[in-house]
């Protein structure tokens, strides 16, 4: 039964609202006549009946004359509300900004903005991904398998074009698995059908063979285009071709309200935007239905028609006439779905916005995408398989017959190919708990016989044969041959690196502890360079070994040819291309090498020299610092009492006549007084140099500056 429309509510209560913008207050103020209102009587709380017209053939004639009078004043009443909505308009005019002459700072947080990624642009990341081969996962099982799909790279991607907080809903479809043994079957052939499973990520397969790769067919949804507008104060209201409109009621109070007439296939994303273009932080929003052009036009013929039946009202014999003529004048009236979808909405933020930015998206459409995905797990001679009726794990072989009965009660993959990781046991806790028992086992070759393996730990692989070793927790460490079934380097060392064919440690058998030296070893276990020096550094492609007493520093190719000539200790390091800084132990000179060790053509009559950062070195003499190019050149002339390392192109200095920091550029030219500073952080060779230094005005507050002298932070010191 077709009944009378439902009252409009809308949220506008007042016609003067206070806004806010752009650093200075505003009023938005109605000053014009509303137009659309119309008037009647007012009725006493004794002449109505509150209700609907579902009941009114219930009710006596008296009481339904009330029914009518209730649903006339209700009628003019919407009628009324939409009218004032209607007639406002954005009216601007400054007053006095009390908070910011107070100097009080509100601090604000941002949102990502949203970054439309249609269609087109959606598919093309998504092709991009499929190159790079995307992974499932085989697990097996007495006869049967299960593939999960790793699609989180994908979803990632999805997240892109769709709406934010947008619930994923694409899907994946297996449509032909190739297995290891060269055969090929349609998913219909050998895949469970479950049409009630929501996570298509995963599959199941009525065999157990192993997989080595499937075709997927991805379905997902996303808008072909994206139309963008932009509102603010001199720009409240844009019209589309189609008879849309976007208008800003309401900017005050940290919130913007609107009324949008959008197509009702599309959607909307809403963001505010501050002065400087930063997406303000939503703390949500609420928003209402408005009626469209037909919807008030039915209205208003419905209020009059109410109008009529009060002047006629002798014509009803009874309750149940009254209610059949309402009912049948309603469905006489026109078809009011439009193409549009009127909104009243309100967004709160974190402060009032300076501009509204609204994204209206095509409806989304199903797009398809075909996958290639392989299995993560690289082809084996055996794989684990877990027996439903025991409960047990055990291994089979390519063709899915077991090999290794299930008897175990877990097993898991390990970090290198052929190892595994297996539950051996448990050990009672004080606490009622147990711990899980574990060891590495391998196959021994030729077979199917299982040989565990003499440690706890895998470290990290080397390469396919090769893996660093932990003996037990907290060490010591060796090399394992997995191919060999051996220890190769033998597990009796501690603090250990890798670096290509160079075991780098020191011997020990617990991690914690320095009583020993560092040495350096093959991959074989012989000895290359004896243990006795303090630390051993490997820094791009050279190794730098530090002696026990810490004053001799010698340098390296990683294939252990010396470079620093005897008698020299080296500085620094070779970084970004730049020369090594060497100095005689005995003279105290100074001189720079190249990668090959030979002498660069720089003179170093100084008295002091560091190592080049970002192409200049420092140098003093006397009293006084300067510094010199990668030439030789002193492009900086020594008249600093304090010079640091260049960060970028800049390096604070100290000098004579300013009290603090300034920063000079590589042509000796002040860039900026920075002043008098607490702590400053110089890293060598990087663009990371901070400079807290004492603000001028206020005694208690430093501001922290960056390397190219930009004031990145600023606090109040206790």
């Amino acid at each position: 039964m077709k009944t009378a429309l439902t009252r409009t509510k809308l949220l506008a209560s007042s016609l003067v609202v206070i806004a806010i913008l752009g650093g200075a207050t505003y009023y938005l103020v109605d000053r014009h006549v509303v137009t659309g209102l119309v008037s009647g009587p007012d009725y006493s709380e004794e002449q109505l009946n509150e209700g609907a017209v579902d009941d009114l053939h219930s009710l006596t004639l008296e009481q339904a004359k009330k029914r009518l009078n209730y649903l006339v004043m209700d009628a003019r009443d919407s009628i009324n509300q939409i009218a004032m909505i209607e007639s406002m308009r954005l009216e601007i005019s400054p007053v006095a900004d009390t908070a910011a002459s107070s100097g009080e700072k509100k601090q604000l947080r941002y949102d990502e903005p949203f970054v439309p990624f249609p269609a087109a642009e959606l598919k093309t990341a998504l092709e991009a991904l499929a190159q790079k081969m995307p992974a499932f996962e085989q697990l097996f099982f007495d006869n049967q398998s299960g593939l999960k799909l790793d699609v989180e790279p994908i979803r990632e991607v999805l997240k892109r074009g769709a709406l934010p907080d947008q619930r994923e809903e694409e899907r994946y479809a297996v449509q032909t698995v190739y297995f290891r043994d060269g055969t090929q079957q349609h998913f219909a052939a050998v895949g469970v059908d479950n049409a009630e499973e929501q996570d298509t990520s995963k599959v199941e397969l009525k065999v157990n063979k192993p997989v080595e790769r499937v075709s997927v067919t991805l379905t997902y949804p996303s808008y072909p285009g994206v139309k963008k507008i932009v509102l603010d104060a001199k720009h409240p209201k844009v019209t589309g071709d189609d008879g849309e409109v976007y208008q800003l009621t309401a900017l005050a109070d940290d919130r913007a309200s609107l009324l949008l007439a959008t197509p009702k296939n599309k959607s909307y994303v809403i963001e505010g935007l501050s002065a400087d273009g930063k997406t303000l932080y939503s703390g949500g929003n609420s928003s209402n239905s408005s009626p469209t052009a037909e919807q008030k036009a039915n209205l208003r013929a419905y209020y009059d028609e109410l109008l009529r039946m009060q002047d006629n009202f002798s014509r009803y014999t009874t309750s149940a006439a009254l209610q059949e003529h309402l009912e049948q004048f309603v469905k006489g009236l026109p078809d009011s779905a439009g193409a549009l979808t009127n909104v009243h909405a309100t967004y709160q933020f974190e402060d009032t916005p300076a501009s509204i930015v609204i994204y209206l998206l095509d409806p989304a459409q199903p797009q398809t995408l075909a996958l290639e995905m392989h299995n993560s797990v690289p082809a084996q001679a055996r794989y684990i398989a877990y027996d439903n009726a025991t409960q047990k794990s055990g291994f089979i072989d390519n063709h899915g017959q077991w090999v290794v009965k299930p008897r175990f009660e877990r097993i898991e993959y390990s970090p290198m190919p052929g190892v595994f990781n297996m539950q051996v046991g448990r050990t009672p806790q004080k606490d009622g708990w147990s711990q899980l028992l574990f060891k590495y086992f391998a196959f021994v070759p030729g077979g199917h016989t299982l040989k565990e393996l003499p440690f706890e730990i895998i470290e990290k692989p080397i390469n396919a044969d090769l893996m660093i070793v932990e003996r037990e927790t907290n060490g010591p460490y060796g090399v394992y041959d997995v191919k060999k079934q051996q220890v190769v380097v033998p597990m009796k060392y501690v603090n250990v690196e890798v670096v290509g064919d160079l075991f780098i440690g020191r011997p020990g058998l617990k991690t914690y502890g320095g009583d020993s030296s560092y040495g350096v070893w093959n991959l074989a276990g012989k000895e290359l360079l004896a243990p006795r020096f303090s630390n051993i550094e490997v820094i791009g492609d050279f190794l730098y070994s530090t002696s026990d007493d810490g004053r001799q520093k010698d340098i390296y190719t990683l294939q252990l040819q010396k470079l620093n000539p005897p008698g020299s200790t080296a500085i620094g390091a070779f970084i970004q291309g730049q020369p090594q800084l060497l100095q005689d132990r005995k003279s105290g000179k100074y001189r720079f090498i190249n990668p090959e060790g030979k002498s660069v053509p720089i003179s170093l009559p100084y008295d002091e020299v560091e190592p080049f950062s970002n192409g200049m070195a420092v140098v003093k003499k006397g009293e006084h610092y300067g510094a010199l190019d990668l030439t030789g050149k002193l492009r900086v002339p020594l008249k600093y009492t304090r010079l640091n390392p260049f960060q970028k192109n800049l390096a604070s200095a100290e000098m004579d006549g300013f009290r603090g920091l300034v920063l000079i550029d590589k042509n000796n030219t002040l860039v900026k007084k920075l002043g008098s500073y607490t702590t400053y952080s110089l890293p060598t060779n990087s663009n990371d140099a901070t400079y807290s230094i004492w603000d001028a005005k206020n005694e208690n507050r430093v501001n922290v500056f960056n390397a190219d002298g930009e004031q990145v932070d600023s606090y109040e010191r206790e």
